[in-house]
């Protein structure tokens, strides 16, 4: 033996520096009153393919994917991931969906004894004693269930609830007595045969919780809220004037984080939802009056498409193809929809070939706030990546001290955002300026000499640190940066002279 080396020297090893926070993917979101989608929560799908297992072949959830994951964009990406969330527009009962599996009507006729446990709310049941032995469809197994558990009287979810065999699927599926707030789970039986896994109730199912019907606004604040990792949304249901407004209003009040991707189909309800909703910004409106097709999906499948990690990556939401009938093609159509910010897919002609494409990437909103859609999107982007590297640094260091040393590192960790910016195309350098803009970046800069930056380089930002007095009445230290960047604009239209001499 031997007296212990780390009494002498104790090395401790850690990993410094890591990551912690991610930055957001910018994957659509689709709001469905599908019952297949959890009331509460959303799904997410990689592939056509996932969403056809999931919701079937005859699904517009489906359909919409196939459209989403199809896209490759000019730089040869394509959308990654796509989100269903669900809308609960009606008072909805909890509800199991059974797990796919195969079902053979021998199995349960085998079982005289089965058990299971269901809890609905604050109500736990044990079921015991079911007799399958008679049964000679699958159909009269999902009828012993259902007789099983409206044998509980004392409560509606269970009095009223329904068990059925949908052969279409291939599962049993439950639907209970009453649509309140009711958390719904089910437990393997523990005496007898348990049949809980047997129905397919148990590894794989879809349970959905009993929900109230929600707003608009409840439902866009509660799924933001649980996870804001998407770049916009839509909902499949046509919506009202009112809860359109709702929704547009949501997107607006969160200051340039999501894009709302709205549809109408008449040109007439284009000129109504301008007038009502043109100050909301981040409202991206298309005329889509084919009901089979989506166009109004297109600004959400380039902004799940855009790799801001790639250089030269950002995209004019413009002159950008898809396989969707063109829905204008006079000049009277498209000067209309253009004076009204209402986006379509039109269609052009030279040497007698028709050449269709998206137009014109326009959002709703004032002054203040991005105007195309590409500049939404970046900026989105970017506000992102800073809060994410400054989080990481707060996180990853033992202080960032409210000193020159703090705000030197806060400027290197915004730099590091600048630069890819730069990289990627969010930031455009070389631009001319305006009178106007040269004067605005000295007044909000104080600094004469920022614009020329700003012109030359791209962008100009600093990082103050200053005292503040915290709701406990203490004293404590924020830091405050301003980045003044010079957006990338694109070019919509092209005015030439042929001058002949």
């Amino acid at each position: 033996m031997a007296i212990s080396f780390t009494k002498y020297i104790n090395i401790t090893s850690s990993v410094g520096a890591t990551t912690q926070a991610t930055g957001r993917s910018f994957r659509g979101r689709i709001y469905t009153t599908n019952p297949l989608v959890p009331t509460q929560t959303f799904i997410t799908v990689d592939s056509p393919a996932d969403a056809l297992n999931y919701f079937g072949s005859s699904s517009i959830e489906y359909a919409r994917s196939v459209f989403y994951f199809g896209w490759i964009s000019k730089n040869g990406t394509t959308p990654r991931q796509l989100d269903f969330a669900r809308w609960v527009d009606v008072d909805s009962p909890p509800t199991i969906y059974g797990n796919i599996q195969s079902q053979l009507v021998a199995t349960y006729q085998a079982i005289s004894n089965g058990s299971f446990g269901l809890t609905i709310g604050a109500n736990t049941q044990v079921f015991t004693g079911l007799d399958f032995s008679a049964v000679v469809t699958l159909a009269n197994v999902a009828s012993v269930i259902q007789v099983a558990i409206n044998a509980v009287i004392s409560d509606p979810q269970f009095a009223n609830a329904v068990v059925s065999f949908d052969a279409t699927r291939g599962s049993f599926n439950f639907v209970g007595g009453d649509a309140v707030d009711a958390v719904i789970s089910v437990q393997q039986g523990v005496v007898g045969t348990p049949i809980a896994g047997l129905i397919g109730w148990l590894g794989g199912a879809i349970l959905s919780n009993g929900s109230l019907a929600e707003t608009v606004t409840e439902v866009l604040t509660a799924s933001y809220n649980a996870s804001n990792n998407f770049g916009s949304f839509l909902f499949i249901p046509d919506l009202t004037l009112d809860e359109e407004t709702e929704a547009a209003q949501f997107t607006n009040d969160l200051n340039v984080r999501i894009m709302y991707c709205a549809r109408v189909t008449t040109t007439s309800d284009a000129t109504t939802y301008f007038n009502a909703l043109k100050n909301n910004g981040g409202y991206g409106l298309t005329y889509s009056p084919v009901n089979t097709e989506y166009p109004e999906q297109i600004p959400m499948m380039i902004f799940a498409a855009t790799d801001y990690a790639a250089n030269n990556a950002v995209q004019n939401y413009s002159f950008q193809q898809f396989g969707v009938t063109p829905s204008v093609s006079s000049d009277t159509v498209k000067d209309q929809l253009d004076q009204i910010k209402t986006n379509y897919y039109g269609v052009t002609q030279q040497a007698g070939q028709q050449i269709a494409f998206y137009q014109t990437g326009a959002l709703f909103g004032l002054a203040t706030s991005p105007a195309y859609m590409n500049l939404y999107a970046n900026e989105i982007w970017l506000k992102d990546a800073v809060g994410v590297a400054i989080m990481n640094l707060l996180l990853a260091m033992p202080e960032v001290s409210a000193d020159a040393q703090g705000q030197s590192q806060l400027q290197a960790i915004i730099q590091s955002v600048v630069n890819q910016a730069l990289s990627n195309g969010t930031i455009s350098v070389g631009k001319d300026l305006t009178t106007l803009q040269k004067l605005y970046i000295t007044e909000i800069t104080g600094n004469p000499d920022a614009w020329r930056q700003v012109e030359n380089q791209g962008y100009w930002f600093n990082v103050v640190i200053t005292p503040f007095i915290a709701n406990s009445g203490a004293t404590q230290y924020k830091a405050v940066y301003t980045l003044v960047y010079s957006k990338d604009d694109t070019i919509q239209n092209v005015d030439g002279s042929d001058i002949l001499i």
